[in-house]
């Protein structure tokens, strides 16, 4: 019996995966398997103008009822 299956990957690094498949430490397939859809982001430390907003965002999410322990 076979099953299909739809499979969708999300994955984050801070090496350079190009570079680490060139200097053989990376598998050559699973780097342009991974690599369809690439979306560069910078650090937070580098965008510390968006902490208020994500503070923001998570304590609605996390706490809507506006009360913190």
């Amino acid at each position: 019996m076979r099953t299909q299956v739809d499979v969708r990957i999300v994955a984050a690094t801070n090496r350079d995966l190009e570079q680490a498949y060139r200097e053989g430490t990376f598998r050559k397939d699973l780097y342009f398997r991974l690599n369809v859809v690439a979306v560069h982001l910078p650090a937070l430390r580098e965008r510390r103008s968006d902490i208020p907003s994500l503070v923001h965002f998570f304590l609605d999410k996390y706490v809507p009822d506006g009360h913190c322990k």
